[in-house]
């Protein structure tokens, strides 16, 4: 049995009538860019994560750079951030301006832990920055609660948790701002790179509507089909060309309407890899109090990982080791961390995890017999 980390074709053929039909509409109507799909794509993402406007944009690198621009960062100001993400997360606050300053992590949700937060803060820190790692959402309570106590903003990574839950709430409607990434491999992935910055704030909203757009203010119309003379040209940002564009808002639309059967899905693959493997010597994922993971990744963590990897892959399972190493020993960021840098958490934690596969179309089956290699290569406790 061969068992990869993802089958994207097999989501499409079970959607297939109706993202087809929704391709044509966007096809047959002309109008391509920043049009009603995009828009009724807005409206119902910010209804399913539970803010009042979410604006669609190129990428989710794009969401997370724009979301920091409009917190008005200048030089010298830091954002507080985990080690252990992609480098878009990190990336994106030097691109705004600021400097990147890492806290370790929990070591057992693998998310930014608050009381290394506290330690990290100085009075150059303006916003936090945490990361849903692989769909287990980060402590939001005790960071917004610790924000607010400084007068600092936050921005959620959520690229990896859509309908993620903390107590009750779901991820991405904590913050100032959350930026969700809708590329092919994510929760709800569209057909191409894509991004969503959601919010509650109206002016906010506003602006990355017009960073998004080349920088041109409400009003701006260079659309040629609507263009009758009169027509208003004004540029009030220094903006972007990152549009979320028609053909991807139909297809995303499809797809959030039949989300929570697919997280459904993830949820019940990681339940039964959750039994199999509870007698075998790796730690499943733990699942905090008062928290509901996407499982956007299933990980576990292993002594030896790296045999164990080798193994799976000899016998058709596909893993997969995510960011390792991490940000502070990448050539990017390693000299403007300093050698002296230490984040012992993150360190054990990147040294042994490892990601099986989990994916909606997954089969019983197929989890079944990932978990008996498993329980075959590392033994029972």
């Amino acid at each position: 049995m061969h068992v990869p980390m993802t089958r994207l074709g097999e989501e499409y053929v079970s959607l297939r009538p109706a993202i087809d039909e929704a391709i044509q509409s966007v096809l047959l109507s002309g109008r391509y860019t920043l049009e009603s799909e995009l828009q009724a794509f807005e409206e119902e993402f910010a209804e399913y994560v539970g803010v009042r406007y979410a604006v669609g944009v190129g990428s989710g690198s794009d969401a997370l750079r724009i979301a920091l621009m409009l917190c008005d960062l200048n030089p010298g100001d830091e954002v507080i951030t985990a080690p252990n993400t992609d480098n878009p997360t990190a990336a994106a606050i030097v691109q705004a301006g600021a400097e990147v300053v890492f806290a370790d992590v929990d070591p057992s949700t693998f998310n930014l832990d608050p009381e290394q937060v506290a330690i990290a803060l100085t009075d150059r820190t303006k916003v936090i920055l945490p990361v849903h790692l692989f769909g287990h959402p980060a402590n939001m309570t005790a960071l917004c609660d610790l924000a607010a106590a400084r007068g600092l903003l936050v921005v959620e990574d959520a690229a990896l948790a859509l309908g993620a839950t903390h107590r009750e709430q779901r991820v991405g409607s904590f913050g100032d701002f959350a930026c969700f990434s809708v590329a092919p491999s994510k929760i709800l992935g569209g057909f191409g790179d894509g991004g969503v910055i959601v919010t509650n704030d109206a002016q906010l909203a506003e602006r990355a509507r017009v960073w998004r757009n080349y920088g041109h203010g409400p009003g701006t119309d260079l659309n040629p089909a609507n263009l009758t003379g009169g027509a208003e040209w004004r540029v009030v940002e220094h903006g972007f060309n990152s549009r979320l564009d028609g053909i991807q808002a139909a297809v995303l639309r499809v797809k959030l309407a039949t989300l929570d059967d697919r997280l459904a899905a993830r949820r019940g693959a990681a339940a039964l890899y959750d039994e199999l493997l509870a007698d075998t010597d790796v730690v499943t994922p733990v699942i905090a109090p008062g928290n509901v993971s996407s499982y956007y990744a299933y990980t576990i963590l292993a002594e030896n990982r790296d045999v164990l990897r080798d193994a799976l892959a000899s016998r058709g399972v596909a893993t997969r080791l995510y960011y390792n190493p991490p940000l502070y020993k990448q050539p990017a960021f390693s000299q403007q961390v300093g050698s002296s840098a230490s984040f012992p958490m993150c360190e054990d934690v990147t040294q042994r995890a490892l990601a099986l596969p989990i994916f909606p179309q997954i089969k019983d089956d197929e989890v079944r017999f990932v978990a008996t290699c498993v329980q075959e290569i590392v033994g029972k406790k």
